[in-house]
């Protein structure tokens, strides 16, 4: 099907044209300038570990090693609570949440 492109303003067009090779240049200029900075701060960049940081790469590395669910101890759980026999200990998980928590603090 052919298109009717009788009354387009070619002027028009042509200076949507050169407006955008105007922004395509700024923005070449932007990126290399950019990159001319990023490569200078890169030979002078200089990574350190927080001591949290490196407590946290170890227990991923342990956690790794761990099996991902204990069958025995959720068949139980679920027996527990099916029965009606399972009990919480508040004490108890607040003192886990504590032990936790004072982890990561330990200096």
């Amino acid at each position: 099907m052919p298109h009717d492109i009788t009354g387009i303003n070619s002027n028009k067009s042509s200076q949507m044209g050169d407006r955008a090779v105007s922004s395509a240049k700024k923005l070449d200029d932007s990126k290399a300038t950019s990159d001319a900075n990023n490569a200078s701060s890169s030979a002078m960049d200089k990574v350190t570990l927080t001591d949290t940081a490196a407590k946290l790469k170890a227990l991923e590395s342990e956690l790794t090693n761990q099996p991902m669910v204990n069958d025995t101890k959720v068949k139980n759980m679920q027996s527990s609570i099916q029965s009606g026999n399972y009990e919480m200990n508040p004490e108890r998980i607040a003192d886990k949440m504590i032990n936790f928590e004072s982890a990561f603090n330990d200096n």
